[in-house]
């Protein structure tokens, strides 16, 4: 009987992942090969309603340089909260360089709960640290 638990129990223990609380979708468009349009979609996985959400956009040429950097607010208070599973979407636009092609990432700075005052930071390995 033990022998066929062992069966069972190994798939959960293989196919268990902990969830991201992001889904980070980044689009780029070049724009009459003189502008890059990036889209940056996040979803949020979490079980609370999410306030605020502030991030950085940087672009890094082809060897890993960074070229620029741009702070972006994808959600201000004063908007209805982003609830599970809804997504919410920001523009920004960056000038094509002459090296090609360039890659974005998206990092997230700042997240703020409906209904707290407490401010966190969100990194992908650490996961949240209360900044304040």
């Amino acid at each position: 009987m033990k022998f066929y638990l062992i069966f069972i129990l190994i798939p959960f223990f293989c196919f268990a992942q902990k969830a991201d609380p992001f889904s980070i979708d980044i689009r780029p468009r070049v724009i009459d090969n003189a502008k890059v349009i990036v889209n940056i979609e996040i979803t949020n996985h979490l079980n609370r309603p999410i306030d605020y959400l502030e991030g950085f956009l940087s672009e890094y040429s082809s060897k890993g340089v960074l070229l620029n950097e741009k702070r972006l607010v994808l959600l201000y208070s004063y908007e209805p909260a982003l609830q599970t599973g809804f997504s919410t979407v920001k523009t920004a636009k960056f000038d094509l360089g002459e090296e090609k092609p360039s890659n974005f990432e998206f990092n997230i700075s700042k997240v703020k709960f409906f209904g707290e005052s407490r401010v966190f930071a969100w990194h992908k390995k650490a996961g949240f640290i209360r900044i304040d």
